[in-house]
This record gives C-alpha cells, structure tokens and sequence, in this order.
C-alpha cells in the first residue's frame, strides 16, 4: 500500500500546480525541498543539511519596519517577507500571516492579545492576557459540545464585540419549524445584530488582508523558496491550557478535578488532528507545526507528563502521520527528561526542532529514529560576533548533524535578528553542513 506521507512528501517537493518564474528557480525549490524531505526521512543526501530558522518577526526587525505597520500595512507585511526570502535565502521561509492584521483585531475587539496599535507601543510585538476563558463550570461543555461551547460561550469571552453570542439559543433549537422563532428571535435582538454585523466586518476585512498577502506568498514559492510549515496544530494540553483555562487554572485543575482535564484532552484530541491535516492540505505542504508549551523539563514532573501530556500529543502525532502529513514539534524549553519518548513513532516519520534541549543528547536518542533541527542560541545571532556565530554553528553541526536527518536551526521563532550573523548563520551552515 502507497505511504500517504512519501506520496504528500514528493507531490510537495516536485513543486508541482507552482508557476515558477523559470526552470532554475524551479530547480532551486526542488533542490531546497528534498533537502528538508531527506532530513526528514532520514537519508544522507548528496550536499548538506537543510537551513531553516523559524523566522516570525524576524524580518519585520531586520528591514527596520516597525510591528504595528506590518500589522496595518499589508503591502509592507508582504514585502518584508519577499525580500527576506531573496536576501537571506534559507532553505524555508516565513509564513506571512502568522503576524495578523490588526484592523480585524479591532472590529472584534479582541480580548485576548494586546499588540502594536492595540494596547502596545507600535515597536512592540504583539502580547498574550492570560485569563480563564473556560471557566471551570464550562468543562462539561466542552466536553458533550465543543462546536456549541466555542460558539456561546468562549467567542464572547475573547472578542469584545461578540459578547452578545452568550445570549443565543443553541442551534438546535432551529430544526423544528414551531422553534425555529426562539432561535431566530435570539439572533435578532439589537445586541445580537451588531455584533454579527461586526462578525461580518471583521470576516471581510480579513479575506481582503488575506487576499492582498497571497501574491507576496506567491512570489516567495515561485521565487523558489518554500514556508517551513503548511498547518499547524497542538498538543491537546496545551489547547486546553494556553488560551482557554489558562495556565494557573489549569495546573490547579490537574490535582483539583484530573478527570476532567483528561476528559477534554481527550475530547479535544481528534480535532488537534483533523485541524492540522486540513491545514497542511489546503496549502500543499506535509509538515504540519506543533509548538510544544506546557510539557518542558521542570514544569510538570515524568508521572504528570505521562498522563496528562504525551498520551494526547501522540495520538495527534500518530493521527498526523496517518494523514500523510508530518508532525514537526516545536520543543520550546528543555526535553533533556522526555527525549526517551520522542522516539516512540515509525522510523522517519516525524521532526523536533529544539530550543534548549542538549544537541548530543538528542542526537543519541534519536539517531534513526526521528529527524532533530534547531538547538542554536538566539544570543549568539544577537549578540555574538560573525566569527563567533561561525564557530558556533560549525560545533552545532559537528555535534547534531550526524549521518543524515538534522536541520540547522535556530532554537526559537526568531522575533528579532541582525543581518550580519544571520547570513553568516545561513553561510556556513550551507558550507560546512556538508555530508
């Protein structure tokens, strides 16, 4: 039987429905794709390791273009990443909408974040307000209903001007004709109207940001450059933890009601994936992005972690790579005590680009059985000197990039750079990551 993953793999690395702008861009692309494709599965390719550090606001700070305009000014948002892509030329690029557009924030009067031109400086970018979303009464709400939980209660919540969506009556009360009057009754109060009136705005608002941004995306992939992720999805413990009970609540849930947490993990668990495959799909591209929070070396103890945490999170992994897609998890903090389970899934099939996770060590437990990336110190890109960062990666890649199945990277999503030790970064990794 054909593997769903090689099949996704290769359509993705064949550039195939791109119009490139020539056949050496062309090549370019494919030259850059196998390259993450043969990390990923492991094989010793014929030149080097891929380069890819995960840039976000990375090149907004490095062509001195403040937040806010690249959240209010789509054309400069656009642009920035075009000629970030040229300019540095990594292996994979940045994904321009990961920034947001501010002007939707503000039709919503978005609750959750506050950022440039939203309750922060313009150089600032943008900020999370913990907060208990779910209150702990919403539990088995979500739990019987999350399309019903998200709708009337937690839209309200994290959007100013949805709050009246408390007040609507379920939806299914609109199947019977002598009911459908109290449903429609409810979405027609004034509160109700305006607030769909700003649904609608704000819906507009976005597919025009969108819709101006996709020929800058455009011109990045047929320029020959592809983005480091086609979806992205969670850990179900850190759905439920990060933006909807929050983390003190929920660290006080694990000893308070556990049963419930892992009721919602649970129950959260078969729409993380079906999240994620969807994403990756309707962009073309496998790799499916999974920022790992909650679960690092010292905020939770093994017995917590084997729990509460990886049992969700390797379901998803385990439904990701069953969809043909490739789980690439963002191991924030240290896994110095978890690495032993990163390797519990099919040779080859999986990523971890680390942020403070001892390189060697990884390298070890994970040596034909998973593709590691990452590990370099942001400090040193702002910090340090071109030299220095040179030597740096030189002993990075002396220690992690082995015999196949290593991406340099960068141990974080670079919101800030310098221009003179990123290209030497991305120089010498090029160079000296030589197989």
């Amino acid at each position: 039987m054909e593997d769903k993953q090689d099949k996704f793999l290769e359509e993705w690395a064949s550039g195939a429905g791109i119009e490139f702008e020539n056949d050496e861009v062309k090549a370019a692309y494919q030259y850059r794709t196998n390259l993450i494709k043969d990390a990923i599965q492991l094989k010793k390719t014929p030149d080097r390791v891929p380069v890819m550090p995960l840039a976000f606001w990375a090149p907004i700070d490095l062509y001195n273009i403040t937040p806010k305009d690249a959240m209010y000014d789509t054309d400069v948002l656009g642009q920035a990443f075009v000629d970030y892509s040229i300019d540095y030329a990594p292996d994979a690029t940045g994904i321009p909408p990961m920034i947001s557009h501010g002007p939707t924030f503000d039709i919503l009067k978005y609750k959750m974040y506050k950022w440039p031109g939203g309750g922060l400086r313009d150089d600032l970018t943008y900020q999370y307000v913990e907060d208990e979303y779910m209150k702990v009464e919403d539990y088995d709400h979500l739990i019987d209903d999350p399309s019903d939980f998200f709708w009337r209660k937690y839209l309200g919540r994290a959007f100013g001007a949805l709050e009246p969506f408390a007040d609507m009556a379920p939806l299914y009360g609109s199947v019977e004709i002598t009911l459908v009057n109290s449903f429609l009754c409810s979405v027609g109060t004034p509160p109700m109207q305006e607030a769909l009136e700003a649904l609608k705005q704000a819906g507009k608002t976005n597919f025009d940001w969108i819709c101006k941004l996709l020929p800058y995306m455009g011109k990045i992939v047929s320029s020959g450059f592809p983005m480091f992720a086609g979806g992205a999805t969670k850990a179900p413990f850190d759905y439920l933890g990060d933006t909807l009970r929050g983390t003190t609540a929920l660290m006080m849930d694990m000893y308070r009601r556990p049963e419930k947490v892992l009721a919602a993990c649970e129950r959260l668990t078969p729409i993380m994936i079906k999240n994620g495959i969807a994403e990756a799909k309707a962009n073309g591209n496998p790799i499916v992005f999974i920022p790992l929070h909650k679960g690092a070396d010292g905020f939770m103890s093994d017995k917590q972690f084997q729990k509460f945490y990886w049992p969700g999170l390797k379901t998803v992994m385990d439904g990701l790579i069953e969809g043909g897609c490739v789980p690439c998890c963002f191991v924030e903090g240290g896994y110095n005590e978890r690495l032993d389970y990163l390797g519990d899934f099919p040779k080859g099939k999986v990523a971890y680009y680390f942020d403070k996770t001892n390189m060697a060590e990884a390298r070890k437990k994970l040596e034909g059985k998973a593709c590691i990336g990452g590990g370099f110190p942001i400090s040193q890109i702002l910090k340090g000197t071109p030299d220095e960062v040179e030597r740096g990666t030189k002993e990075l890649l002396d220690t992690a990039a082995g015999d196949g199945g290593y991406i340099l990277g960068i141990g974080c999503a670079m919101d800030e750079a310098k221009e003179d030790t990123l290209k030497r970064f991305i120089q010498v990794g090029k160079e000296y990551g030589k197989y």
